[in-house]
């Protein structure tokens, strides 16, 4: 087989085998160079090939010494060749991996802007293991390939015995000839095939084919990205068709929950879904979900609120006022994005508008102005004894006041110990009267996580 057709099934190879491996993004052009490399550097034994050619202080004594596929064309020759791969591609990441970092001292110490070369080292040593994978692949792609021209490879030297696929020598195509190129064709085809594969793994392009709320849900679920949907379905409310492109939140069981024109629904191909889809396909993104905790005691809800953007999706529980009712906008979908559960305010990808739209019971308002009322009441109440208790000590009376006072002293022993009592109750219900009042006022406390 000739350079192209080696290389392009070279390609082919490492790309579907990286994809099954679970290594996906297989795209890049150092890889797809290391997987040509791999493809047509066993022909470095004969001078006339490409790579030969180029480098004919190797191919000529390895064609002398040697012969056409033998060595080179070996699992020998395959094991060592990758090894030797290895090895440069180390060197290669001590020079771009250890050297940028000198380089980046240096600039600093003199004051230098770095240009950009901090991330050099690390994006070598992140690529490093796919460009030997990728050798190794296509290297071994082209024993296999040579295994159909009709005289084979030594695939088991030094034993001299050739193997060959099939066996018939009529079925094994001649280099260079029209069948070649008709198998390179078919070759170029399974690349382009391979493409999507390589792009978004063997699993996610399953899914992507299969096109249903489930391969979307197990698709969803390994992300940590902002992923679209693009759907196709029906409200189960109105019956109404729908079709579009949606930001998927999360998973609720068998449905997604979407973000769909500023709403969240859940979409499902089963009854219990504010939308019913059979059609959906998952687009995902680079761009990281960004989720923020936001801590907070006794706020007001213009102060939470100023800290979050209108974009945000806000969930998490917020701890209400005793005593407080929340009135809530209507909603027509399945999905609650607010509910109160006791004093707790449940939040579930509530935007910003959502929470501006709560509205307060009346009863709420009401019994606050009740307990203003009573606690007015007890502080005239306390200021009424506290008068009767100076009397009774004789704060401000004349001496025949005194002495009449001093005449009923048991009386007035017994009437003081009331007095007091009733103060001191008076002083307990007070304390409760603001401790309630205290408690309804419009601040709010709790933990909540913020959606970017």
């Amino acid at each position: 087989m000739l350079a192209p057709t080696h290389s392009i099934f070279g390609i082919f190879l490492t790309l579907v085998i990286l994809a099954v491996f679970g290594v996906q993004w297989s795209l890049h052009w150092s890889i797809i160079l290391f997987a040509v490399l791999g493809a047509i550097i066993p022909d470095i034994d004969h001078p006339k090939s490409m790579i030969g050619s180029l480098f004919r202080f190797i191919s000529v004594p390895l064609e002398r010494k040697y012969g056409h596929r033998t060595i080179t064309h070996s699992l020998i020759g395959w094991v060592v060749s990758t090894a030797i791969c290895a090895l440069l591609v180390l060197f290669g990441i001590l020079i771009f991996g250890f050297v940028p970092l000198l380089i980046i001292k240096i600039y600093n110490e003199c004051g230098i802007p770095q240009s950009g070369i901090s991330n050099l080292g690390f994006r070598v040593s992140d690529l490093a293991p796919r460009w030997i994978a990728a050798f190794s692949i296509s290297y071994l792609s082209h024993l296999l390939l040579d295994m159909f021209n009709p005289r084979g490879s030594q695939l088991f030297w030094p034993d001299p015995s050739r193997d060959v696929i099939p066996r018939n020598p009529k079925f094994r195509p001649e280099s260079g000839s029209k069948v070649e190129v008709f198998i390179l064709i078919l070759f170029v085809i399974l690349m382009f095939l391979a493409l999507p594969i390589s792009k978004y793994g063997i699993g996610s392009s399953l899914r992507w084919l299969l096109a249903t709320p489930g391969a979307a849900i197990e698709e969803f679920k390994s992300y940590k990205i902002h992923a679209y949907l693009e759907f196709d379905g029906i409200f189960n409310e109105t019956r109404e068709p729908v079709k579009g492109v949606a930001e998927i939140l999360d998973v609720d069981n068998k449905r997604l929950v979407i973000l769909y024109n500023g709403r969240v629904y859940t979409l499902s191909d089963e009854l219990a879904a504010d939308i019913l889809a059979s059609h959906v396909r998952v687009k995902r993104t680079t761009i990281p979900v960004q989720i923020t905790t936001l801590n907070f005691k006794d706020e007001s809800m213009d102060s939470l609120l100023a800290k979050v953007t209108n974009k945000a999706l806000i969930s998490g529980t917020v701890h209400l006022p005793e005593g407080m009712e929340i009135k809530f906008p209507e909603s027509t979908g399945m999905f609650k994005t607010m509910e109160q559960s006791g004093n707790n305010l449940i939040l579930r990808y509530a935007s910003k508008k959502d929470i501006r739209s709560l509205g307060l019971n009346e009863f709420f308002d009401i019994q606050i102005r009740k307990d203003r009322a009573e606690l007015d009441r007890l502080e005239t109440e306390r200021v009424g004894i506290q008068e009767q208790i100076k009397k009774l000590e004789g704060e401000g009376l004349t001496p025949l006041g005194q002495e009449l006072l001093a005449s009923n002293k048991q009386e007035n022993k017994q009437k003081m110990d009331e007095l007091r009592s009733r103060l001191e109750q008076n002083r307990v219900a007070i304390d409760e009267g603001k401790l309630k009042i205290e408690k309804r006022k419009f601040v709010f406390s709790g933990e909540v996580n913020i959606r970017q």
